[in-house]
C-alpha cells in the first residue's frame, strides 16, 4: 500500500507531504520463524533527503534506519551503500520477477532482507514526484538546522 498525505505541518514555509510503503521483507540466511517480517518506508518533505525503513519483527523491537533517498534509488540498478546500510537489486530481466535486497549491520548483529522491486520503485518514483532530485535544498530550514548544530 503506497499513500500520499499532505499534513499540517510546515517546512520551510510549504506544507509536510508524506509518502509511506506498507510492505514485507522476507530475512536470508536465518532459521528464525517467521522469516517474513512487515517493513514500512516512509518519505517526509520535512527531512528530503532521507528515506526511514521501519522493520518490525515480531521477537524484537521495531528497527528504523534512516538512509539517503539518493542511495536507495541507486541500489535500484545497481550495488550501493557501504558500512551499516547496503542494498542491491537482483539480476533478474524481467522486472515483475526482479527482487530487492537490503544488507543491514548493527552492534546487535546483521540481517539481509529482499523484497519486490517494483513496488519500492513505484513508491520511490512517488517520492520524487514530491520532491524532484536536485530540488530537495529548496525545503531545508538552513536557519533551523544551523540552530540546531550550533545549539542556538
Amino acid at each position: 500500500m503506497n499513500d500520499q498525505t499532505p499534513e499540517g505541518g510546515r517546512g520551510n514555509g510549504a506544507d509536510v507531504r508524506r509518502s509511506v510503503l506498507h510492505t514485507s521483507l522476507r530475512r536470508l540466511f536465518t532459521r528464525l520463524t517467521p522469516p517474513t517480517v512487515p517493513c514500512v518506508l516512509r518519505y517526509s518533505t520535512d527531512d528530503p533527503f532521507a528515506v526511514a525503513l521501519d522493520v518490525a519483527p515480531a521477537s524484537a523491537a521495531r528497527v528504523t534506519w534512516t538512509v539517503a533517498r539518493d542511495l536507495l534509488a541507486q541500489g535500484m540498478t545497481r550495488p550501493s551503500g557501504e558500512g551499516d546500510f547496503r542494498v542491491w537489486p537482483s539480476g533478474a530481466h524481467q522486472d515483475a520477477d526482479r527482487r530487492l535486497y537490503f544488507s543491514l549491520d548493527r552492534p546487535a548483529g546483521h540481517a539481509t532482507f529482499e523484497t519486490d522491486l517494483l513496488p519500492v520503485r513505484r513508491w520511490l518514483d512517488a517520492t520524487y514526484e514530491l520532491v524532484p532530485a536536485g530540488s530537495e535544498g529548496d525545503l531545508m530550514d538552513w536557519r533551523a538546522l544551523e540552530e540546531s548544530l550550533l545549539g542556538n
